[in-house]
């Protein structure tokens, strides 16, 4: 135990665990939507209003989450799987790039309430809304791009290490993916149409989908243990013949 006259910060494995949980939880919180409408007439919901009190509220939760991230990954490349294949590696790096765009996005001003929303960033700079910049829609294809990398590469590395839960994070990889193309579609088509005027009920819920996507990896980040393990080795002194 640390001696009770120095106050020193000890960090473990196990606060990454909490912290990726954490996010994934934060990342699932649009769902509060359901219970929490904008107003009679509003089809979109809370989640494309980002003028409403739940829309300032969810803003700031994923600030939070996205530094959850960038914690739990760094705790993951300084304290988790000893010797960790490169795949593993990479999946961290990548992980860290996801929060740490989504962070920066979330700092920019802009209308929409979930920054790293690659079709409403774009739709926010075509249309010239008040404090819309190129930088966002670029952050927000990172951040897909990266979180999409990260669950890729998990997924391989826990299927070459044998790991029973690959199988569950085959299905998430499959589904971010599709989920991150019908985004990016829809940004580009956006794009091309130099915006439509208003967020659309369509990209609401192609944000949502992706949404559960990337809650479902960080879940599964904290919770499946194979890349958090440290392996220790056991010495032992080698036995005298006779």
């Amino acid at each position: 135990m640390p001696n009770s006259n120095t106050a020193k910060l000890h960090w473990d494995y196990r606060d990454g665990r909490v912290a990726a949980v954490v996010a994934a939880l934060v990342y699932s919180l649009w769902t509060l939507e359901i219970i929490l409408p904008v107003g009679p007439g509003t089809p979109t919901g809370a989640l494309a209003d980002p003028q409403s009190p739940f829309g300032q509220f969810l803003d700031s939760a994923h600030r939070t989450a996205a530094i959850l991230v960038v914690l739990a990954a760094g705790l993951g490349l300084t304290l988790g799987a000893r010797r960790p294949r490169r795949r593993l590696t990479f999946s961290w790096w990548s992980m860290a790039v996801f929060g740490a765009a989504s962070l920066a996005a979330s700092l920019l001003p802009g209308r929409c309430v979930v920054s790293t929303d690659a079709a409403c960033t774009v739709e926010s700079m075509v249309e010239g809304v008040q404090g819309a910049t190129v930088a966002q829609p670029v952050l927000a294809v990172v951040a897909a791009l990266s979180a999409l990398l990260a669950c890729a590469a998990l997924t391989w590395d826990r299927y070459e290490a044998g790991e029973r839960a690959w199988p569950v994070l085959a299905l998430i990889t499959a589904a971010q993916a599709v989920a991150t193309v019908i985004v990016l579609v829809l940004a580009g088509m956006v794009y091309a149409a130099s915006g439509d005027g208003s967020p659309g009920v369509a990209l609401g819920l192609a944000e949502r989908f992706h949404l559960v996507t990337v809650a479902l990896w960080l879940l599964a980040v904290g919770l499946v243990p194979g890349q958090w393990k440290r392996r220790h080795r056991s010495f032992s002194a080698p036995h005298s013949a006779g």
